[in-house]
């Protein structure tokens, strides 16, 4: 028998003198259910400490989806449901193919328990794949970073670090043609990097809090939480390819304290000791995700092409798409290169800059190859007259200084006397003939002045430059042919 208990509202039961108040049921979404007049249970496919899935059909549509519920025990916790919801809100953001999709939100009627309804998935998490199966091929593992790359690349562009990387949230389903699809998963503890973000909820981003899964996590992200950027999402993918290749964790400890303490000041074993058929490029890229400095690590469009050889053709989409987004905003890149790396326009404007100043350099250049040829002229005069010259090593030796193309061949002749002799009076001949050719009244041009072209209309000048000064010349006065003739008589 029972009563309701006095101020709790709640049914008691009976035991000696002692009245205890009854436990509120615990919601279980069984098999037949109808949430919100919308979406009916079929079963349930998973659950964990903080909430329940199921596969549910909407039944307006007929369409398969999973509903992920919060359990009552976690509903208690405010910052446990702010994490709940922030993952519809965040994850709605992103649109890749590589992300779950998120498409509605909102609480059970009358219980409250909040619930999220997501694109329902056949296959299994990544976690699950390695325990069960072992290491993955090295194909196979390409395949499925290449793929996390693009995700973690729309990512990062819509203003989102995920800060939960690991293989559980990593779910790898089939294509039609058997291939695999990763979808990433779970946004709960995600950081927005646009501005207002730290308002939503201090608790989700207080320096003190550790979130996230410690084996996985960066060491800046170790020191502090709030603190980190899309780097440290490289870092957790490199620590789950290292896995997934080797079948083992990069930083294995027995408690929580040694992992970090690792994470913070040692490197892991190298992949290849494990695994002794590792490709070394591959080993090589995983190890510079894991570099402990965030400015010299690799980023995700860097480790895409080092590893985008290792895996199936068809994986290369992943990369264009990706360099696709890189290009597709010049002024802010969406991948953004490492600090001190060029970007490419910076690269594509040094060799413009560099084009410029050789072809400002070209008429000089021009002048001292005629002075050059001049010379070659007269040794190779000097030589026909006395017959002792190689005409074909002449060439050569012209066309290395002037970067003028090879002489035909010609027949070989005996060596020539010593050839200082020989130049000695040509060069002092020529010398008045190179200062002729200089002209003393060109400006001089500055290769250090930014080059700006000329606005249309300005005759061809940019706007705050001297013109060139350009010096007359006289005309000579014509000679008359009777005069002329005059004097030969």
């Amino acid at each position: 028998m029972s009563s309701p208990a006095h101020g709790t509202g709640l049914p008691t039961r009976r035991e000696g003198a002692i009245a205890v108040p009854a436990r509120k049921a615990r919601f279980e979404p069984k098999p037949g259910l109808l949430v919100v007049d919308k979406y009916r249970v079929d079963e349930v496919i998973g659950e964990g400490g903080m909430g329940i899935v199921v596969a549910a059909t909407h039944v307006g549509l007929g369409q398969r989806v999973a509903m992920k519920f919060l359990l009552p025990e976690a509903r208690r916790n405010t910052e446990v449901v702010e994490r709940f919801l922030r993952e519809a809100r965040i994850a709605a953001r992103v649109k890749s193919e590589y992300v779950a999709r998120v498409n509605d939100v909102g609480t059970v009627e009358g219980d409250g328990t909040p619930f999220l309804v997501m694109e329902h998935l056949e296959g299994a998490d990544l976690g699950v794949i390695l325990r069960r199966d072992g290491p993955l091929s090295v194909e196979d593992a390409c395949e499925i970073t290449l793929q996390a790359c693009e995700a973690l690349a729309e990512v990062h562009a819509a203003g989102i670090v995920h800060r939960d990387l690991k293989p559980s949230n990593l779910f790898v389903t089939r294509r039609a043609d058997g291939a695999p699809c990763v979808k990433l998963l779970d946004f709960g503890i995600s950081k927005l990097t646009d501005a207002g973000d730290e308002g939503d909820d201090p608790a989700l981003t207080a320096t003190s809090t550790i979130m996230g899964s410690p084996a996985y996590m960066s060491p800046e992200q170790l020191r502090s939480t709030k603190e980190v950027d899309a780097r440290t999402d490289v870092w957790s993918l490199g620590a789950v390819l290292y896995e997934a290749v080797t079948g083992r964790g990069a930083f294995r400890r027995e408690t929580v304290p040694q992992v970090c303490a690792m994470i913070a000041s040692e490197n892991p074993a190298p992949p290849s000791s494990l695994r002794a058929d590792l490709p070394p490029p591959l080993e090589q890229s995983i190890l510079r995700c894991l570099v402990k400095e965030p400015a010299e690590r690799s980023t995700l469009l860097e480790l895409a092409r080092e590893i985008v050889d290792l895996a199936p053709e068809r994986a290369r989409v992943s990369l264009e798409r990706m360099e696709a987004m890189d290009r597709a905003d010049g002024s802010k890149p969406r991948i953004a290169p490492r600090p001190g790396q060029a970007s490419t326009s910076a690269r594509a404007i040094t060799a413009r800059s560099q084009s410029t100043r050789e072809q400002r350099a070209a008429p000089r250049g021009v002048r001292w190859s005629l002075v050059l040829l001049l010379v070659a002229i007269g040794l190779a005069g000097a030589g026909i007259a006395t017959g002792r010259i190689d005409l074909h090593k002449l060439g050569g030796q012209v066309a290395a200084a002037t970067g003028a193309l090879p002489m035909p061949t010609m027949p070989s002749m005996p060596a020539m006397p010593p050839l200082a002799s020989v130049v000695a009076p040509i060069a002092s001949a020529v010398a008045p003939i190179a200062s002729a050719l200089e002209d003393p009244d060109t400006e001089e041009v500055d290769d250090t002045a930014p080059s700006s072209s000329a606005p249309i209309g300005s005759g061809g000048l940019a706007a705050g430059k001297p013109p060139v000064r350009v010096q007359p010349v006289k005309a000579r006065p014509k000679s008359h042919p009777g005069k002329a003739r005059h004097r030969r008589h």
